[in-house]
């Protein structure tokens, strides 16, 4: 929503792990709390409002960057399933899964 309304950027088959959370009515929406929830692990924030402009990046950033996405294809796959078990409110809105 905000890269169409700030730069005019379209994005198709976009999977939002927040807008699924929500959807779903989880507890939060952060993706420390669905890493913990859904996969069992506690993230490492500590670089989550470092600068991320630096160039080259530090190595630890890097390692930090790699273990922040490392499991959003498994949420995503168990996220999909749970979203797909939702039945459609009505004959005229969006399954679960396309609204998100």
């Amino acid at each position: 929503m905000w890269l169409q309304r700030d730069f005019g950027i379209y994005i198709c088959n976009l999977f939002d792990t927040g807008q699924a959370s929500r959807v779903l009515k989880m507890e939060r929406n952060s993706l420390e709390y669905l890493l913990h929830q859904l996969c069992g692990v506690t993230a490492n924030k500590v670089y989550q409002n470092a600068d991320w402009r630096l160039r080259p990046l530090p190595e630890e950033m890097v390692r930090y960057a790699r273990e922040d996405t490392h499991y959003l294809l498994h949420m995503y796959d168990l996220m999909r399933s749970m979203l797909c078990l939702i039945p459609k409110e009505s004959e005229n809105l969006d399954t679960p899964l396309v609204e998100v």
